[in-house]
């Protein structure tokens, strides 16, 4: 026990300089952008929303007007709520995410641990599940995919660390954790499936399982209760944005199933770890096989489950697995049990090899410096127009009559959120059927990056009462 405890406090220092060299304390102090800038100001839009109008944590909201008010539920918005209530909203979200993150990362060395009972192969678990440039991105972001994944991570260490002492507030501590999950990404909840079933395979051996069941039915309806609750609002508001139900295979053209395959396979697989270490996990799957029988039942289980749940998970959001690639998050539950039951298989035959041991951590070596490669081309591959987010642009808004109850439609941006985020004012973006709006005058005023739109034909009604140019950002009064 004395050495699992030295083991965590390894990894704890391990992971710290893993982030400094990540630039994680730099990244801590971006504004939305790379991958998925889109959603990312999604994200930020909700936060803001809750932060600039004080708004109740069940009415949620983002600028863009496609709904009545722009008001709409999607994830549970426990964290968005909380960050609003800081000064550098930004900052304070994505801390919270990383925190919650690394908080994941350090449970992979308790889940490892419970499994392979060995200090070093745990830290090497966990080590390896931190070089995933898809999720040392995204836990250090304001989407909610992987802190989801990481408060299952988090329910899974406690759990498996105290079911068999029947040890009831950490089990039901855990069932919160699993909650949680669930509720900041509704995929997640393939943990609580995996937990039921669990709970069934191994019944006999508990005395108190009933009272675990019932632990899983409440966390169930607690979960069940949000989407619920969010559907009704997203209803009652006219919201036809948030992505609240699923996208199957059967829905879709061969062409799709083969690019979704393609993509999660081929072009996106980069994402998961190094290519290399990619093939050689797959290639000792072979040896996985070979030794099955002497693997414990209950990581049988968990390796078998998990692979299933996530195959499942994708065929009923096989559409999103085209373009969305922090889709692929949920996949690492099914990740971390075959790299368990891979060093369990290692261990079996070179428990007491230092050489080789030392080879495995000299092999996280180019894994780290690659994630590190690939985090900051993501971070650059889609950077924001920095004009729009600047106090100068405040200052020319309030100037020129646009306050905070101005409908503003700001073009061109194809997304529903990104700069009006930026100008933090509701309104409309090319996401919206803006034409339609400009006629019928639906907004006080608007905005047009002058590169893009200035000259078009169909602009030419709406540009007779231009009343300011910001770096190239021209304002006109339309009512």
């Amino acid at each position: 026990m004395k050495s699992k405890h030295i083991g965590f406090f390894l990894l704890f220092i391990a992971i710290i300089a893993i982030s400094i060299f990540y630039a994680y304390p730099k990244m801590l102090q971006l504004l939305p952008q790379g991958s998925h800038l889109w959603r990312q100001a999604d994200c930020m839009a909700m936060t803001w929303n809750y932060k600039q109008f004080q708004l109740p944590f069940l009415q949620s909201a983002c600028y863009n007007l496609q709904s009545i008010n722009g008001n709409v539920a999607g994830e549970f918005p426990v964290f968005y709520f909380l960050a609003a209530k800081f000064s550098d909203t930004e900052f304070a979200l994505r801390l919270i995410h990383t925190i919650i993150f690394l908080s994941g990362i350090l449970s992979v060395y308790f889940i490892s641990f419970y499994f392979l009972e060995r200090t070093l192969l745990s830290i090497f678990c966990a080590l390896l599940i931190f070089t995933s440039p898809l999720l040392v991105f995204y836990g250090n972001n304001f989407l909610s995919d992987v802190p989801a994944l990481s408060f299952a991570l988090i329910g899974w260490a406690i759990f498996l660390s105290n079911y068999k002492n029947e040890k009831l507030f950490w089990i039901l501590i855990s069932f919160l954790c699993f909650s949680m999950a669930a509720l900041l990404k509704a995929s997640e909840a393939i943990h609580f499936v995996l937990l039921f079933l669990f709970l069934i395979r191994f019944r006999s051996q508990k005395s108190k399982i009933n009272l675990f069941f019932v632990f899983v039915l409440s966390a169930w309806l607690l979960v069940l209760g949000w989407y619920i609750y969010a559907k009704h609002y997203n209803k009652l508001n006219h919201d036809h944005y948030y992505f609240l139900s699923i996208s199957p295979i059967w829905k879709l053209s061969l062409h799709d199933i083969g690019l979704a395959i393609w993509r999660m396979v081929v072009s996106n697989s980069k994402n998961y770890f190094w290519r290399p270490t990619s093939i050689a996990i797959l290639c000792s799957i072979y040896f996985l096989i070979k030794h099955w029988k002497k693997l414990n039942e209950d990581l049988h289980f968990f390796m078998v489950g998990s692979f299933t749940l996530v195959a499942l998970y994708i065929l009923f959001f096989y559409q999103k697995m085209i373009g969305h690639e922090y889709y692929y998050i949920p996949f690492f539950v099914c990740f971390l049990f075959l790299i368990i039951g891979l060093l369990k298989v290692y261990n079996l035959f070179h428990s007491e090899n230092i050489f080789l041991h030392t080879f495995l951590f000299i092999c996280l070596v180019p894994n780290i410096i690659f994630c590190k490669n690939f985090v900051e081309e993501k971070c650059s591959d889609n950077l924001p127009n920095g004009y729009y987010s600047s106090v100068a642009m405040q200052e020319f808004l309030e100037k020129n009559g646009v306050t905070k109850d101005k409908i503003v439609i700001s073009l061109p941006d194809d997304s529903p959120n990104k700069t009006l985020y930026q100008i933090k004012r509701k309104g409309y973006t090319e996401f919206n059927d803006y034409l339609f709006l400009l006629k019928n005058k639906k907004a006080d005023f608007l905005l047009l990056r002058m590169d893009c739109f200035i000259y078009a034909e169909k602009f030419k009604p709406y540009q007779t009462d231009s009343i300011g140019n910001f770096n190239g950002i021209v304002l006109y009064k339309l009512r």
